[in-house]
């Protein structure tokens, strides 16, 4: 028995030299949630309501009994669910539930909700659908409740663990010892790592010696019997047994990943990988089809903001996706919500999303019409810049800022949004109203031989096709007559076995969606309203969009992959940005308008000469337009007072 617990720490120890190292969180005096229109329960629910996924491996009970994957001797283990070892990997603390006041709320950033308060501030979820935050997890988990179905086998499952949208488009930086919470912003996480570590955690509760015992309690209670700790012993085995099949499939793959690292994700790739890989692998007969739909992650881009983005024509960087229910129920798809494309039959397509969180979520996002009464976004607002904390901005620079703006930036990025006398709610650059009296922002589409950025993400939508077995009844959209390059999923042609993944993905989406629709029995009318009353339109270009510059300050890294650190120097020609640079750190500095980026111990080095990672284009230099420059050569003076009126917006 000794010998077996030597081998057993021995192995933990091999295991802990594979621990992802992280960053030491930085010392935080106050926290503070910017005003965005959003009241604080809004927000809490926001933050953890469930949109039906199980990204974790492993159900919820199990996540918040687990420890830390490191070896401990002496006082109480550390848990995997500790606000400050969660913090590290970049997430934001959260409390419990709002029902607190006092310091005990105040230390997460929250205010009490204000009396007056209307909008989207006094936004009402189903409170007996929300499971809240029980355990105290960061911004962004959610747990899904007991009772829900596999949609495979149609088991009751238990309690899962899964992201909501929260995770990755919630922002952070801190400054002078005060954080400052963002919604909407690019999140600051490196979702790898957390993997990483959980895998390990998993590892040691196998093989470290009484560390089962003690995850067997908290899992089953203290009381529990030798039948039931013997079970759950079968289902863990079983769960390591299945990643480990899984980990022999895609390592291979992955060899050719790009690396992610903090403030990044290669979503796209990692959706088509969990669609068309994950859900169509069956446990026993031919996976080579399956398999071969397994992609390396090779687009890492920076998690796109938010706010505003309800109301464009077209979403995602590369301008590919027209419904909102097709991109949201199709992110709650790819973050692991479970659906059957496995079984045919009255089960196909069903899936343990849950549509009408996610519908409540987006109206959350976009609030009322902008067209109805004063023009203006009334859902989710962009940042202001906080001036009391980062510093005020300066108004001499501030308007030599503004004829910059008008003269190189306005052109793409369109008119500041506020500003009524500039026409950016002029008509003509919004379409038509639709049945319910909606318009939508008629962004400009940039070929990307012109604006020069990093192909690799809007090529995964041109590029990457996968295979579909016969069972799901696929058939191929018909392009339009207008652009070929633009397929709407209503007009359909042949059965295929083989298509564009951004064709297929769009597909699967709304037949789940539709799936979802019969089972709760939704009305047509009700169906055209969660979807946004717009068609499932999508589109494959070699494109980028520019979108509104609204609270641009707050969305470091930049461009689409996170390859420029700061405004500055986005703002100069490429051979003056950093070749690489760290992210990781939280820290914010307000002069060059980004995070600090030098060296920090469990960071990411971000090296741009990599494939998917080029800092190139968007240049402002002497030179012909196109091929990557936009502008002229900005002198120092000249960025610095255009930084000053970005900040203003």
């Amino acid at each position: 028995m000794i010998v077996k617990r030597l081998i057993a720490i021995l192995l933990a120890a091999a295991a802990a030299a594979c621990a992802p190292e992280l960053p030491r969180n930085t010392p935080v005096e106050k926290a503070l949630w910017l005003d965005q229109n959003w009241s604080p329960e809004a927000r809490f629910w926001f933050h953890h309501a469930t949109q039906g996924t199980s990204t974790l491996p492993v159900p919820y009970k199990w996540f918040v009994a687990l420890e830390q994957p490191r070896i401990w001797f002496f006082g109480d283990p550390p848990m995997m669910k500790d606000s400050d070892y969660l913090r590290r990997f970049g997430f934001i603390p959260s409390p419990r539930s709002l029902a607190t006041d006092g310091p005990s709320l105040g230390r997460y950033g929250y205010s009490p909700k204000r009396k007056g308060d209307t909008g989207a501030r006094t936004f009402a979820y189903k409170e007996k659908k929300f499971a809240g935050n029980p355990d105290g997890l960061p911004v962004g988990f959610a747990r899904l409740k007991k009772g829900a179905r596999d949609p495979v086998t149609g088991k009751e499952m238990p309690a899962q663990i899964g992201f909501t949208c929260a995770a990755c488009h919630t922002g952070q930086l801190e400054f002078k010892g005060v954080s400052l919470r963002i919604d909407g912003a690019p999140a600051v996480t490196d979702l790898d790592k957390l993997r990483r570590a959980l895998g390990l955690s998993l590892v040691y509760t196998k093989y470290v010696p009484f560390r089962f015992g003690r995850f067997a309690d908290r899992v089953l209670g203290p009381d529990h019997t030798p039948e039931q700790e013997a079970d759950l012993k079968r289902k863990f085995d079983g769960l390591l047994e299945k990643g480990k099949k899984l980990k022999e499939i895609t390592d291979p793959v992955f060899a050719q990943n790009v690396e992610e690292g903090f403030a990044r994700l290669d979503a796209l790739n990692r959706i088509g990988n969990q669609v068309f890989f994950e859900n169509l692998l069956k446990p026993t007969g031919d996976n080579r089809d399956a398999i071969a739909n397994l992609a390396p992650m090779t687009a890492p881009v920076n998690f796109p903001h938010l706010w505003d983005t309800s109301w464009f024509e077209w979403v995602q960087y590369d301008a590919s996706i027209m419904q909102p229910m097709v991109r949201n129920a199709g992110e709650a798809l790819g973050v692991k919500a479970k659906v059957n494309l496995i079984k045919p039959g009255p089960r196909l397509y069903r899936s343990a999303a849950e549509l009408g969180e996610i519908f409540d979520l987006e109206r959350l996002l976009a609030g009322d019409n902008p067209w109805s009464g004063k023009r203006e976004f009334k859902g989710l607002r962009a940042p202001k810049w906080p001036g009391d904390l980062l510093g005020p901005i300066d108004p001499v620079k501030k308007e030599k800022g503004r004829a910059l703006y008008m003269a190189h930036c306005q052109g793409c990025h369109l008119p500041p949004v506020d500003d009524p006398s500039r026409g950016f709610w002029e008509p003509a650059r919004w379409t038509k109203p639709n049945e319910a009296g909606e318009r939508y922002l008629k962004l400009k589409q940039i070929p990307i031989d012109y604006i020069g950025t990093d192909p690799a993400q809007a090529a995964i939508m041109v590029n990457r096709k996968v295979k579909v077995p016969p069972r799901l009844k696929m058939k191929m959209p018909k392009p339009l007559d207008t652009d070929p390059s633009i397929f709407c999923i209503e007009a359909q042609g042949d059965a295929v076995t083989e298509i564009l993944f951004a064709l297929a993905l769009g597909i699967v989406v709304e037949k789940t969606a539709d799936k979802w629709y019969q089972d709760n029995r939704v009305s047509p009318e009700t169906q055209e309203r969660m979807n946004g009353y717009r068609p499932n339109c999508l589109q494959a270009k070699m494109i980028y969009k520019a979108r509104p510059l609204d609270g641009i300050w707050a969305t470091a890294p930049f461009l689409h992959n996170g390859s420029v650190p700061n405004l500055y120097e986005i703002l100069s020609p490429a051979d003056e940005r950093s070749k690489t640079f760290y992210l990781g750190s939280r820290l914010f500095d307000p002069k060059k308008v980004g995070y600090q980026t030098g060296k920090i111990d469990g960071g990411f080095e971000l090296d741009t000469t990599k494939p998917g990672n080029s800092n190139q284009g968007h240049e402002f230099k002497d030179a012909p337009m196109g091929g990557g420059v936009i502008g002229p050569f900005l002198k120092p003076a000249q960025r610095e007072a255009l930084i000053e009126y970005l900040k203003s917006l």
